[in-house]
């Protein structure tokens, strides 16, 4: 029994310590949002983690940003794996990846372990992520939208604005009406959470190298789409120049890991159904993006 345990704590043990190192930056994050979001003060001159530890069901206050944010990336994540395990490939679980940042996580991902047997077979574990993560996203959106509010335009003088995505203006204006586009939107920390999806979503149907969008277009156009690659690179260095200089960033994290996809040798047509669901993901990818996801309130 004991060496069962050890193996078990093996081969999962990094997965739950990463999960769970994430949950903790996640629930710190949406602490803090929960706190700016209600406007509450905290006592004078009191440390933020000292206030925690006296306070310890206001981490409570975490759980709608983190729970949201961490089920859009685990069902992306496992919508990839369960692709994997029906053409019976290899992978592991996911991976969360920690971060103390202003999300609190890079994201996720899983380690695919035996090569792809066919293009269909690739074409499908790279949608199927996307596709659910995108499925749990929206609904993410739309019930953290109807908690979030309306504000004079003069009244929020600091913090983030929020590049907002088709799906996130047509929320806005289902729950706000006309007023969304006379006011500024305090969102809801689960808002914010849906945004983010929404975000990594579009970021990864990119059709470069290892995205999910790499993958996808790989599977219908094979070799040729590295040209798409390069091109969706020059566009994503023309967006940091132009809109928000993160993209700089994760233009250079894609060109490092790599513009060309691995070759599947096995020279396959897609069917009428696969085609369908890859003009699903271009709509997904348009109806997702922002080119300036983040900047100051002035």
């Amino acid at each position: 029994m004991t060496g069962l345990k050890i193996n078990i704590f093996k081969k999962y043990g990094i997965h739950v310590a990463l999960f769970s190192v994430t949950l903790f930056f996640t629930l710190i994050i949406g602490v803090q949002y929960h706190i700016s979001y209600h406007a509450i003060s905290l006592p004078a001159n009191s440390v933020f983690f000292a206030f925690l530890w006296r306070h310890p069901a206001a981490w409570l206050w975490g759980l709608s940003y983190s729970f949201s944010l961490l089920a859009i990336l685990l069902v992306h994540e496992l919508g990839h794996f369960f692709a994997c395990r029906f053409h019976h490939i290899e992978a592991t679980l996911p991976f969360f990846i920690p971060a103390p940042t202003l999300i609190g996580t890079f994201g996720a991902f899983i380690k695919i372990k035996s090569p792809f047997p066919s293009k269909k077979a690739l074409f499908d574990v790279g949608l199927a992520g996307p596709l659910a993560g995108f499925l749990v996203a929206v609904p993410i959106v739309f019930i953290g939208m109807a908690q979030s509010r309306i504000v004079q335009r003069d009244v929020l003088q600091t913090g983030m604005t929020l590049g907002e995505p088709l799906i996130f203006k047509f929320a806005s204006w289902l729950v706000f009406g006309p007023a969304a586009g006379q006011y500024d939107i305090l969102v809801h920390p689960m808002a914010f959470a849906g945004w983010f999806g929404l975000l990594a979503t579009a970021f990864n149907l990119f059709p470069i190298g290892q995205l999910d969008g790499g993958h996808i277009l790989y599977a219908l156009l094979g070799k040729k789409s590295y040209y798409a690659g390069v091109a969706s690179i020059i566009a994503i260095v023309l967006l940091g120049v132009l809109y928000w200089p993160g993209w700089l960033f994760w233009a250079l994290i894609v060109t490092l890991i790599g513009l060309r996809h691995p070759p599947i040798f096995a020279d396959e047509q897609m069917d009428l159904k696969r085609k369908i669901l890859a003009a699903a993901a271009l709509f997904i990818f348009i109806i997702s993006f922002t080119p300036a996801p983040l900047a100051l309130a002035p």
